[in-house]
């Protein structure tokens, strides 16, 4: 029992002490070979982490420099959409014709 709180409590030791070293990072050059092996480990994660995004931004620098070149072959030309239809507009009668439609229809139903 005691080893296994032993191991859970260094383990929370380990993880604080590599939080505290991200977030007080030291560059290699001021860094001290007392420090803790821990934090100096973790420190050294970083220092690689931090080389690697340096290099995938340079890469991402250099190939967004270039413009890649036009196709040697000719594009193709689609042919244009066929026309819509018509539309189907129902026309309105005018004011005039309607009566004369009305008049008639009374004049049969009489």
């Amino acid at each position: 029992m005691d080893t296994d709180k032993q191991a859970r409590t260094s383990l929370l030791t380990e993880f604080r002490l590599r939080r505290w070293a991200r977030m007080h990072y030291v560059s290699a050059d001021h860094r001290k070979a007392t420090w803790n092996p821990i934090v100096l480990d973790e420190m050294k994660n970083k220092d690689q982490e931090m080389h690697e995004a340096e290099e995938n931004s340079m890469k991402a620098r250099v190939s967004s420099m270039y413009v890649p070149l036009a196709p040697g072959t000719i594009t193709r030309i689609d042919q244009s959409h066929e026309e819509a239809a018509a539309p189907h507009i129902l026309k309105m009668q005018d004011r005039s014709s309607r009566n004369q439609h009305r008049v008639a229809d009374q004049m049969l139903g009489e």
